[in-house]
């Protein structure tokens, strides 16, 4: 008897130290993450709160008027300016240092405020001088592989930490000029591995000035599990609002997390 009570102590002690190691890896940072909390504001047309592994979009004027007069890490023209307290009056943020004096803030703004390290990187815009992948994006949706662009470039990053690039692609006949195509299109994809994931995509037939032309605004890791996810914005030609959606990675490919649609 004596011998099997030593077996289950042994037992016992091995069961412990084992939960408690599964703990110490798993269960403190998942604590973590559940008291995570960032508000982040997107130019003036987007505010969401992230709380409790959630997201919600502030949309109230009290609520808007809540967040004013505290500090915020601010982005503008892809470049970060430094800690100021923003101001919301009339549909529009303001920027102001510690002594209330105005800061101007030039260009599309960025800001955020979290209790834990929010990673933000705007990678580089890059021309597009292979068009294989666009070539075949087209043919998927029964485009016109010669059709002309508005916009057209890629970004090379490597949002999942695997040590490889992965290319994110924008290309869009939005807003023509100096043509007049029969299809407006938008599309914005990655290509991983030699696969091509579809992420946003908006084709419809000219009516002039009508469509939404896409662009990348800020690439964030918004959980801190070293996964950036990212912010896309889409302009509209007559509308001052622009649509800005935040998307993340599931696996299979990237889906929007929130919109301020």
């Amino acid at each position: 008897m004596k011998s099997n009570n030593k077996v289950y102590i042994v037992l016992l002690i091995i069961l412990f130290v084992f939960f408690l190691v599964m703990f110490s890896l798993f269960g403190i940072e998942n604590i973590k993450k559940e008291q995570y909390s960032a508000t982040i504001i997107v130019g003036d047309t987007s505010v969401w709160k992230y709380q409790n592994e959630k997201w919600l979009n502030i949309r109230t004027k009290s609520s808007l008027e809540e967040l004013s007069w505290k500090p915020y890490t601010i982005y503008s023209n892809k470049e970060e300016k430094g800690k100021y307290e923003l101001w919301y009056n009339e549909n529009h943020w303001y920027a102001f240092d510690e002594y209330r004096t105005a800061i101007p803030i030039e260009g599309t703004l960025f800001a955020y405020d979290s209790n834990y390290d929010l990673k933000i990187t705007y990678p580089t815009e890059q021309q597009v001088t292979d068009y294989t992948y666009v070539y075949q994006i087209l043919s998927q949706n029964n485009l016109d592989t010669d059709s002309r662009f508005s916009s057209i470039y890629k970004m090379s990053f490597d949002f999942d930490n695997d040590s490889i690039e992965e290319e994110f692609y924008s290309i869009t006949n939005a807003f023509a000029l100096d043509f007049y195509p029969e299809k407006v299109f938008s599309i914005v994809f990655m290509v991983k591995n030699n696969q091509v994931y579809e992420i946003y995509k908006d084709i419809r037939g000219n009516n002039y000035y009508d469509g939404c032309k896409p662009f990348y605004n800020t690439f964030l890791d918004i959980n801190n599990d070293n996964i950036y996810e990212f912010i896309l914005s889409c302009g509209k030609y007559s509308e001052l609002e622009q649509i800005d959606m935040l998307y993340g990675w599931d696996g299979n490919g990237f889906k929007i997390i929130i919109s301020n649609q």
